[in-house]
């Protein structure tokens, strides 16, 4: 049986009903090409979509790198984000621009956290021994709820057990924390995270597998026999 074909006028022709008219499907949203390509020409609105889009993804890293504060995080995701759009220019294609962001924030928020470092233990020597001595209650009690980060630490219930997965991460060196971190937290695979620290596969590897050793062996009162 034929379909009833509309008339002129826009009426069904069998039963002389209004037709609908046909709905256009929805405009794709930009890629992230033609968003850089734009946003490297000053245009305002692609700047704002991919601050949107990857705004909580830098949080995210932030909020890691500087101990789980959130107060801390958010100042140091501003300054992740004001890096990556003033090097945006610098930005060649070479990589997916999503794997470079993440390589400007992971140094950014290095920086900073340098930064902050070094001004604590001029100003504030007393806090940085505190710090040095492994005290991380205060930090814990600020780990935002998991509806707001979706961290997997703020998934961790009990401040005792909270405090022993932070006592481990502060055991691994600093390659071994940002590999384990970028691996677990922001579930990277290995060759992006390889691209993003600039380490070889190879060693992204084997410090992710001694980063999960001495992890394990922190928290082996944890785990159920």
């Amino acid at each position: 049986m034929s379909a009833d074909k509309p008339n002129p006028d826009g009426t069904n022709a069998r039963r002389g009903l209004p037709v609908a008219p046909a709905r256009e499907a929805p405009a794709a949203a930009p890629g992230d090409d033609e968003l850089v390509r734009r946003a490297r020409n000053d245009d305002p609105r692609a700047i704002a979509q991919l601050v949107d889009r990857y705004q909580k993804k830098v949080y995210g890293i932030a909020y890691q790198f500087c101990g789980f504060d959130k107060s801390e995080a958010q100042d140091m995701a501003q300054e992740a984000l004001l890096q990556i759009f003033r090097n945006l220019k610098r930005f060649e294609g070479r990589s997916q621009f999503s794997t470079w962001l993440y390589r400007v924030a992971v140094n950014a928020c290095l920086d900073s956290r340098r930064r902050r470092r070094r001004w604590s233990h001029i100003f504030f020597p007393w806090r940085a021994e505190r710090q040095d001595g492994g005290n991380t209650g205060t930090v814990i009690e600020n780990i935002p709820a998991p509806e707001e980060d979706g961290n997997p630490l703020s998934n961790v219930s009990g401040g005792e057990l909270k405090r022993d997965v932070m006592a481990a991460l502060d055991t691994l060196s600093a390659n071994q924390r940002i590999v384990f971190q970028l691996k677990v937290f922001q579930d990277m695979r290995i060759p992006e995270i390889a691209e993003v620290t600039g380490m070889a596969e190879g060693t992204v590897k084997t410090h992710l597998f001694r980063a999960t050793q001495a992890v394990r062996a922190q928290l082996r009162r944890w785990v159920v026999p």
